[in-house]
């Protein structure tokens, strides 16, 4: 089962001047939904394990995402004559936080990324064409990477975001560029909730 590639952290070395699809990035878990034409869905993930209903965390994203996503994604991939897909969603509530869920909080699923079987991962144009009616990351633009957007995201100053940051996009399939920049009060929650050598991991992943 294809697992989710690592983003990039913004970095001066990277080129503060990309105009890049621009995506608030939620914080919750990254699953995984696989799909093939002849079986329907038939395996389910963590970024790295396999889950099912049992699982005492992440279980009840199963049921989840068979109300709220199966279909029309299933739907799409057969009007593309697509043979197998990865669909990758974020597993959050409002209380999540770094990897941790309150077990009270309710949850939702929003379908962040699709792999392709044979080719790779859809670029954001394709994924927002082939993707925007449903439960998506709020789509911020195209925008400038340059150091002034960043210093945007760092201080939440930007529209649209929510806690944790932003995701930036650009090409497809296996020319895919991923970035992400995250805010300073991400960075201070992830500091008061861990320790300080699990907070530094954190904040470096």
């Amino acid at each position: 089962m294809k697992s989710y590639p690592s983003i990039s952290r913004v970095d001066p070395a990277l080129g503060w001047d990309q105009d890049l699809y621009t995506f608030d990035k939620l914080d919750g878990s990254n699953l995984r939904f696989e799909w093939s034409r002849k079986t329907g869905w038939f395996k389910y993930g963590t970024r790295k394990r396999l889950i099912d209903k049992s699982d005492p965390i992440f279980g009840p994203a199963i049921p989840l995402f068979m109300e709220t996503l199966a279909e029309p994604i299933a739907e799409i991939a057969h009007n593309n004559k697509w043979v197998n897909i990865v669909a990758f969603a974020e597993y959050w509530g409002k209380n999540s936080l770094a990897g941790r869920h309150d077990p009270d909080d309710p949850k939702q699923l929003t379908l962040f990324d699709v792999s392709i079987y044979r080719y790779g991962m859809l670029g954001p144009k394709e994924f927002l064409e082939h993707f925007k009616y449903l439960n998506i990351p709020n789509f911020l633009g195209v925008k400038r990477w340059d150091k002034d957007f960043v210093n945007s995201v760092r201080s939440s100053s930007l529209d649209g975001i929510t806690l944790e940051g932003v995701v930036g996009k650009s090409g497809h399939y296996n020319d895919l560029t991923l970035v992400k920049c995250k805010t300073n009060n991400w960075f201070d929650a992830i500091r008061r909730l861990y320790s300080e050598d699990e907070a530094k991991k954190l904040i470096n992943s």
